[in-house]
């Protein structure tokens, strides 16, 4: 069922105008409606998204709005579109796996299709380098020394909401938008959620700090230690 009945139809109303003004885009030749809406999941806050396939070597992003419905095109050739199933891009991957023909034609087709074969493998689990877990520790140890500060809820959230990218990405699942964690966490982790719902609901810092901590060692299970680490070497241009 739709999150909001009304949002989902004012938006389906706004797609035939939205789409005859990207298929007169120079270069477009294909489109996939995707996003909250083409799932039958829009809400008050939903906006239209659609991917274009372009013919040529440039890509863009455009917007605009349709009868009060904000309107983001995504305009990819379809060498672009695989390079980004290939590295893996979630939010891309997502959009064609789950998306909708709105603009056919036998280059979507496909895509989607490869899409869906990604999808349903699901990412490869890449634990946090030695690098990226001296960053996690560090955050969590400056929550750490706010505690009791007005200043701890802030910085806490915030090493939260980083922490959730470190844990998709070590347990090998598809990425969602931060308003979409706690019913996705739910799915593949309770006792996750459950930390995340108390970093976020907590009413002192103590018990924030405690929540925050124990959600780092879902992602860093051999302790918040420091440890030695360095990033590869760049050449200073």
């Amino acid at each position: 069922m739709p999150a909001d009945p009304a949002a989902q139809a004012r938006l389906e109303a706004a797609l035939p105008a939205a789409l005859a003004r990207i298929a007169a885009t120079p270069g477009v030749y294909a489109a996939l409606w995707c996003g909250s809406a083409a799932r039958g999941e829009a809400d008050e806050h939903s906006d239209l998204d659609v991917h274009a396939l372009v013919e040529g070597d440039h890509r863009w992003r455009g917007s605009f709005v349709v009868d009060g419905v904000p309107v983001e095109v995504f305009h990819n050739p379809v060498r672009k579109v695989r390079a980004m199933f290939a590295a893996p891009d979630h939010a891309t991957v997502a959009m064609f796996a789950q998306g909708r023909a709105a603009l056919p034609h036998p280059d979507l087709t496909a895509l989607v299709e490869e899409a869906r074969a990604i999808h349903a493998a699901g990412p490869t689990p890449r634990p946090p380098t030695p690098a990226e877990r001296h960053m996690w520790v560090d955050e969590v140890v400056e929550a750490r020394s706010l505690m009791g500060d007005d200043l701890h809820a802030l910085i806490a959230l915030n090493a939260a909401g980083r922490l959730m990218g470190a844990l998709y990405a070590a347990r090998g699942w598809w990425e969602v938008k931060p308003r979409a964690w706690l019913r996705d966490l739910e799915r593949h982790a309770a006792p996750e959620a459950a930390l995340l719902r108390r970093v976020l609901t907590a009413s002192t810092s103590t018990e924030r700090q405690a929540a925050l901590e124990a959600l780092a060692l879902a992602v860093l299970p051999g302790g918040l230690a420091y440890a030695e680490s360095a990033t590869d070497p760049q050449r200073v241009p």
